[in-house]
């Protein structure tokens, strides 16, 4: 809840209203959602089950969960209605019977409990035509491996068209080995035949470093869901918010940049890239795009060997989004004791460091790189907005935001980027 305090001191403010909106929808326990899977993904055996799942969850729960209104089309995505205040956490108090019939439709692979914000890259890469039966793909950061089992529905089945065609792989990557064996037990609890499943290669390196393939074969597309402070998390996940400061996204930077670098080069000419966050904050997101995209292009007389995407028209047309952001700050304590904690790739959190903020330390924002060069602090010139020209040609606004009170969802942010030239290997290039 929004304390009376915050409250009373910026609601009769106008030009504050959008953070009472965003306030109220963060203080809200996240809505339960769920998808039903790809109709030619289900096994044959089980596909009059699932027809009779959702006319079950049409008729016998329509007051609980409803398909959502931005995917008309398709109507796979169910979502709790809003005046059932249904979420993982309250489904078996409020309706056991839904319970049980959720936790069946997702042991037979009929269903995946999936939030919406982690959906969006792969429907993304779908909806560019990167991700789709045949294709090669790398999921860098893969656990827990909804994302995963989300694209082997693409890439692993197919049509009557693609009988001559071979089947896709998945390389499913994470850098923690435990993390990576919950991953493989997920997949192998999720219900979906071996047959399919088999389509995932597992692997444990560090996503920045990557390996090329021995085979020397590129990927068509890429998810580079990277570590990040989870901001986005704050409705599902509680703690988030306690431990929440901006040293943790500053220290994520340079690691996530390094990623989504190694992504582009591990990406065929004319591939994708889908980068996202579960953050909003620009530092981890449209700060990171708009360095790697300079990087990318540094050596193009055009500045197109990469560049940003449109999201794509048919892909959810109904849903709610914000344009990435152009202009931003840096902000940091002054306290040096936080400002020296980092986050490493595999680790989860800064929970249990035994930090307690100092009522005293005082949040300080910095307009430019140039103000930093007193303090005593981690920082990088590529944390800050790019300059207008740089703005120009990269077009920050084709990243796409995903506010929580916009859908009823979590904050989440993700970016589609293509390799147009090969420039990986020349000379100079790091």
């Amino acid at each position: 809840m929004i304390s009376s305090q915050l409250k009373a001191a910026i609601e009769n403010r106008s030009e504050c209203k959008h953070i009472i909106n965003f306030l109220s929808a963060i203080s809200q326990t996240l809505p339960l959602t769920l998808r039903i899977r790809h109709a030619s993904f289900i096994e044959d055996s089980l596909k009059s089950k699932a027809e009779m799942f959702i006319s079950e969850l049409k008729e016998r729960y329509s007051d609980l969960v409803r398909p959502v209104s931005y995917d008309s089309s398709n109507k796979t995505i169910f979502q709790a209605t809003p005046n059932s205040n249904l979420s993982k956490f309250s489904l078996g108090k409020i309706s056991p019977n839904l319970k049980r019939l959720i936790m069946k439709g997702t042991s037979e692979g009929i269903i995946a409990r999936q939030e919406l914000g982690s959906m969006l890259p792969v429907i993304a890469l779908a909806g560019v035509n990167k991700l789709e039966f045949g294709s090669k793909v790398l999921d860098m950061c893969a656990s827990p491996g909804s994302k995963t089992l989300q694209a082997l529905e693409i890439v692993g089945t197919f049509s009557k068209s693609d009988l001559k065609r071979k089947k896709g792989r998945i390389v499913a990557n994470d850098i923690h080995p435990l993390r990576l064996e919950s991953l493989q037990d997920a997949i192998k609890r999720s219900g979906v035949s071996t047959s399919l499943t088999q389509r995932i290669i597992y692997t444990n390196h560090d996503a920045s470093k990557f390996p090329t393939p021995k085979s020397g074969s590129t990927f068509d597309c890429i998810i580079a869901d990277v570590p990040c402070s989870g901001d986005g998390t704050v409705r599902k996940d509680p703690h988030i918010l306690p431990n929440w400061m901006p040293s943790i996204s500053n220290s994520l930077h340079h690691l996530q940049m390094t990623i989504l670098k190694r992504a582009i080069k591990l990406l065929k000419i004319g591939g994708v890239v889908a980068y996202s966050t579960c953050s909003l904050n620009p530092i981890e997101d449209e700060a990171v795009v708009a360095s790697v995209l300079s990087w990318g292009n540094r050596f193009a007389d055009d500045n197109d060997a990469v560049e940003l995407l449109d999201w794509p028209d048919d892909s959810l047309p109904g849903l709610k989004f914000c344009p990435g952001v152009e202009t931003w700050r840096v902000a940091d304590y002054v306290d040096s004791s936080i400002s020296k904690m980092t986050m490493r790739e595999g680790e989860d959190s800064f929970e249990g460091s035994g930090f307690d903020l100092d009522e005293k330390a005082k949040l300080t924002w910095y307009d430019s790189f140039e103000d930093t060069k007193n303090v005593v602090k981690t920082f990088s010139p590529t944390m800050w907005p790019p300059t207008e020209d740089d703005r120009n040609n990269i077009n920050l606004k084709k990243c796409r935001r995903l506010l929580p009170g916009d859908n009823n969802t979590g904050g989440f942010f993700v970016a589609l980027i293509r390799k147009n030239t090969d420039v990986t290997f020349q000379k100079n290039r790091t």
